[in-house]
């Protein structure tokens, strides 16, 4: 109901003056007055000199002041910087009465108990009689500052870790346009930042995980998150590696508006996962050498022990039954299956050395050239059983190797064997050696002309018991490989093998040489 007005009410006394020619109803002035009175923005009059002459309840209430008591104050009383009526005229009045239009800005007022409220200012210059006057509408915006000061500092810290992080971040619009890639993203696919924004993402991912990413991306467009835990991103190098991302539809108005995708690179984690493995597979090829080896070793044993006691008994005695040639060729053949006895039972030896990790690396040497033509003559039958021709390339004058002659043996002889058996219908099998002048070892390399290895199986080929074999009687246990990789590895060494299905397989072998002079590196090798 409208507040019955009163000549001792100086607000009232402002807006109601009877000898104007524009006199206004008492009935209308109580309702624009308890218009005025009751809106929820704060509304005050001030005189040119400041001095605040009118000043609704929304006033009273934001400063925290009774009416009255705001009456008797001066705009400048109100300002949380303290200024002179003399600055306020300078800064606010001046401008407002040059343009004559409402004028609006941002300032902070100080009510009651040092309380600051920061409010939005509309100004409207308005003279009257001979006076002029200020109509102030302000609006309390502290909140809304507080929020969007917070909502500032929100995106700055979301910024500043975006930055940091070592994931990948992307914000992908619905098109699939990369609108912005922090450092990480740019590094992971070798493109600057700038250079990122406006690329479609398909073209950082490989081709064989496409389609499983488009099928995610278009999850997403239906309102879903999606995480995809494995697909390949190809960077601007060509390199492709493993990876795994996370995808959030952003929406606005209902709809998905943008896609919020961390992205992170997996390679380290499938290394170690691969390690893993790796490791528990040596632990099982280690409690398998411990529970055979020992039952292989006591037949062995006998064996070479009754073919050296042939050999010996029957060297250089001639029986008239039996011609020179073919006497010469049974003791020929003894030899040849002594020396072929002997190799498992120093195998099965190496084999408890390895499971009982007493291998001793870098303290002993070879000749390789030397040891891969006894290797060669040692697998003579094998190779012409199985129709195979095997060719030599071997550098002259090769500094040792830093590892036995019995190890590297070992090593050679199951790769040519397994080379063999690659070839059923036989081929042809390359062993070349050289020096590496630049990084101080002795390259092996053997190439035959098998029936290769898929490309999801070269990843475990050197893993223990796995071939690619059918498994059964007299068919490989899928040992030989492993046990060349194992002693290899033990001292200090590199092996790489590279394959292609009926391309054949090339196995690459690197050794550190053995108290190689100093200044001396390259004189009298091959290098390349």
């Amino acid at each position: 109901m409208p507040q019955k007005t009163s000549s001792k009410n100086p607000s009232k006394s402002f807006l109601h003056h009877p000898q104007d020619s524009f006199l206004i109803p008492q009935g209308e002035l109580e309702l624009f007055h308890y218009m005025i009175d009751n809106i929820g923005d704060e509304v005050m009059v001030i005189r040119r000199d400041g001095r605040i002459v009118f000043a609704n309840r929304a006033a009273a209430k934001m400063l925290g002041y009774p009416v009255k008591t705001l009456l008797a104050k001066s705009v400048t009383d109100l300002f949380r910087e303290k200024i002179t009526n003399a600055q306020w005229q300078k800064m606010y009045w001046a401008r407002l009465k040059k343009g004559r239009t409402p004028v609006s800005y941002i300032v902070d007022r100080v009510g009651k108990g040092g309380h600051v409220h920061t409010v939005d200012v509309t100004a409207v210059y308005m003279p009257y009689k001979s006076d002029e006057y200020m109509l102030s509408v302000a609006r309390d915006i502290t909140v809304q500052l507080g929020l969007q000061q917070r909502l500032q500092e929100s995106m700055s810290l979301y910024r500043l870790m975006s930055e940091q992080a070592a994931d990948g971040i992307l914000m992908i619009d619905t098109n699939g346009v990369i609108e912005y890639a922090n450092p990480a993203a740019s590094r992971m696919v070798k493109v600057d930042s700038s250079r990122v924004f406006g690329m479609h993402f398909k073209h950082f991912v490989d081709k064989q995980s496409l389609s499983k990413v488009l099928e995610s991306f278009r999850a997403v467009m239906r309102g879903l998150p999606v995480v995809c835990d494995e697909f390949y991103i190809r960077d601007r190098k060509g390199k492709i590696f493993p990876a795994e991302f996370t995808a959030t539809p952003i929406f606005k108005g209902g709809k998905v508006d943008r896609i919020h995708t961390v992205v992170r690179d997996i390679s380290r984690r499938q290394e170690l996962e691969s390690l893993r493995r790796d490791t528990e597979k040596m632990k099982a090829l280690q409690n398998f050498i411990a529970g055979t080896v020992q039952e292989i070793q006591h037949p062995l044993k006998g064996v070479l022990d009754h073919s050296h006691a042939l050999v010996e008994k029957y060297k250089g005695r001639y029986f008239e039954y039996i011609g020179y040639k073919e006497f010469k060729d049974i003791m020929q053949t003894l030899g040849i299956m002594h020396d072929q006895v002997q190799s498992c039972f120093d195998t099965t030896n190496r084999l408890l050395d390895i499971n009982g990790k007493k291998v001793k690396m870098n303290r002993t040497h070879c000749d390789a050239n030397a040891v891969i033509r006894e290797v060669v003559r040692r697998l003579a039958q094998s190779f012409e059983t199985a129709g195979v021709q095997c060719k030599l390339k071997l550098a002259g004058q090769l500094p040792l190797v830093a590892l036995g002659a019995l190890e590297l043996n070992q090593v050679m002889t199951h790769i040519l064997t397994n080379a063999i058996q690659a070839m059923p219908r036989g081929g042809n099998v390359e062993v070349r050696t050289f020096y590496q002048k630049a990084g101080g070892k002795v390259q092996i390399e053997c190439r035959d002309e098998g029936v290769g290895i898929a490309p999801e199986d070269l990843p475990r080929v050197f893993e223990p018991f796995f071939t690619t074999r059918n498994r059964g009687l007299g068919k490989s246990p899928g040992l030989g490989l492993a046990i060349a990789y194992s002693l290899t590895k033990s001292f200090q060494g590199e092996i790489i093998l590279k394959s292609k299905l009926r391309q054949g397989t090339l196995v690459k072998i690197a050794f550190p040489v053995y108290n190689l002079p100093a200044g001396q590196a390259g004189r009298n090798h091959r290098s390349r």
